[in-house]
């Protein structure tokens, strides 16, 4: 008789599925601390405009990302729906520190297979390449895989 021992599938990854207008972005679910309705940011005189102020956390001061900013997107108004996503990060001198980021919607949470990740397209593509990880099809839909810590560059 032999024994079967289960074993976890390391090529899976779960991202957490956001929305910018109609498009699905997909964030790491380990780099995410908690998901939140955006608090009262306040502003930074000099801030670049995809990271514009500081968000209070229960105490803590973060900086604000705004996705739509970063990516060159008109600006909308905060909805209903509108989520702020508190993620960690961590710099080349591999000190870690949270961000919020700011989205239009949150969905759910995805798992994906290493395999099924594709390399974004050079051509065709509205997103710049340097903040994504690549794409990968979920459904009728494509989720597009972002970098967090790479959205960070330049600020």
């Amino acid at each position: 008789m032999s024994l079967a021992i289960e074993t976890a599938d390391t090529s899976l990854e779960d991202y957490l599925t956001v929305a910018l207008g109609d498009d699905l972005f997909g964030l790491k679910v380990a780099l995410v601390h908690e998901v939140l309705d955006p608090p009262a940011m306040t502003r930074i005189p000099n801030a670049p405009s995809f990271a514009p102020g500081l968000i209070n956390v229960r105490g803590n001061v973060l900086p604000l990302v705004d996705l739509r900013a970063r990516f060159g997107m008109a600006r909308a108004d905060d909805t209903q729906a509108s989520r702020v996503i508190v993620s960690e990060v961590s710099t080349a001198a591999g000190e870690t520190f949270q961000v919020a980021i700011k989205t239009d919607a949150v969905y759910e949470v995805i798992h994906v297979r290493d395999s099924d990740v594709s390399a974004m397209p050079e051509y065709g593509s509205r997103w710049p390449s340097r903040y994504l990880d690549g794409v990968v099809r979920q459904g009728d839909r494509f989720v597009v895989l972002l970098d967090v810590e790479r959205l960070l560059d330049d600020a």
